[in-house]
């Protein structure tokens, strides 16, 4: 083959002195070969027609991909606040009903307070009436003192039980905290002045809650201490 091309070389200058043709080697470039895209629907796949309808992003790559991780944010954030939705009314439900289990017992325990108390009374008002029966029998004043301070006696008792007792305020200064005063008694002695000096209605209290306070009358003294000649 070298041969050959050596050859028609040296063949070319006696061909131009001799008035001959020269052959001419044309060398053929490869074209790009043409792309034929058929546009009846029923021929195009769906790689095709999603390729063909995909509108060109002007973006940069990198505008893409931070928009990209803002939306995968955005899912995540959402599916965090659906959770926390969940977990939230699932959390007062439960706190409902915790509150209505609390509710409920207490009622009971309130009733059950109630009903022991009452139970008390009862218990003393039978013996009230038994008192009263001997008495109308008997004819005697005697019998029905004896039962009226046997009663007393019981509903005292019963108070103690439940942790209620009687002020003792007679005889101590004035204590407006424990005491109302609905009264005066004028005393000589200065001593006296401000002083209970007598008991109304009496107050009581539950452990350290005042029920009721006392209904009392205080000294008040006619002469001022400080007075000169006395």
């Amino acid at each position: 083959m070298k041969e050959a091309k050596t050859k028609a070389k040296d063949d070319q200058p006696q061909r131009e002195k001799k008035g001959l043709p020269i052959p001419v080697k044309i060398i053929q470039h490869e074209e790009d070969p043409v792309r034929i895209t058929d546009k009846r629907f029923w021929v195009q796949d769906g790689a095709q027609a999603a390729e063909e309808t995909l509108p060109y992003s002007f973006k940069p790559s990198f505008v893409e991909e931070l928009e990209k991780k803002l939306s995968d944010s955005q899912k995540k954030i959402e599916e965090v606040l659906s959770s926390y939705k969940e977990v939230k009314q699932e959390s007062a439900a439960e706190i409902q009903k915790a509150r209505e289990r609390i509710q409920n017992e207490f009622n009971r325990r309130t009733a059950k307070t109630k009903s022991d108390l009452a139970s008390k009374f009862i218990d003393i008002l039978e013996n009230f009436e038994r008192a009263l029966a001997i008495a109308s029998q008997k004819h005697s004043f005697d019998s029905l003192l004896e039962g009226v301070q046997l009663i007393r006696n019981q509903f005292i008792a019963a108070l103690a039980e439940h942790d209620v007792t009687e002020l003792n305020v007679e005889g101590q200064p004035f204590n407006p905290e424990l005491a109302e005063a609905v009264g005066v008694i004028d005393v000589e002695s200065p001593e006296h002045d401000q002083m209970i000096l007598e008991v109304v209605n009496k107050g009581y209290r539950m452990g350290d809650l005042l029920i009721r306070p006392a209904k009392v009358k205080i000294g008040r003294a006619t002469v001022p201490a400080d007075e000169p000649g006395h």
